[in-house]
């Protein structure tokens, strides 16, 4: 990974929109490439950048892709239990019904009880 992949990853988790929008403004990137072996919308639901996981989306980032570890944008968000980022991803068609690489579903997976009840929401998603 060269040092301009670990600008915009460092760029994305510190919520850092500007230059990363400049970033991918003044480049060919596409904003689906793996970058560290992920997307960086896995970054930033990582990392509960919400208005980054907007950015991306905006421009094109795949909600439901998935990474070198079988893990989905929504999952990192899950497990870190950033339930704003969760319910974005959720409303912009994220997989609710995805399983973690140990086999756990997405509700079994989540420890916050606000994230499980949008899992299971039958109206968001």
């Amino acid at each position: 990974m060269g040092e301009i992949d670990e600008n915009i990853i460092w760029n994305i988790k510190n919520g850092e929109i500007d230059a990363v929008q400049l970033a991918f403004d003044q480049s060919n990137r596409d904003v689906n490439e793996f970058i560290g072996g992920r997307a960086p919308l896995h970054y930033a639901a990582d990392f509960g950048q919400l208005k980054m996981v907007k950015y991306l989306v905006q421009i094109g980032a795949d909600v439901n892709k998935v990474d070198k570890y079988r893990i989905t944008p929504i999952l990192a968000a899950i497990w870190e239990g950033h339930t704003e980022c969760v319910q974005y991803l959720l409303k912009q068609g994220a997989n609710k019904g995805g399983t973690t690489p140990t086999g756990q579903n997405y509700v079994e997976a989540a420890e916050k009880v606000e994230i499980k009840k949008l899992l299971m929401d039958p109206n968001i998603g």
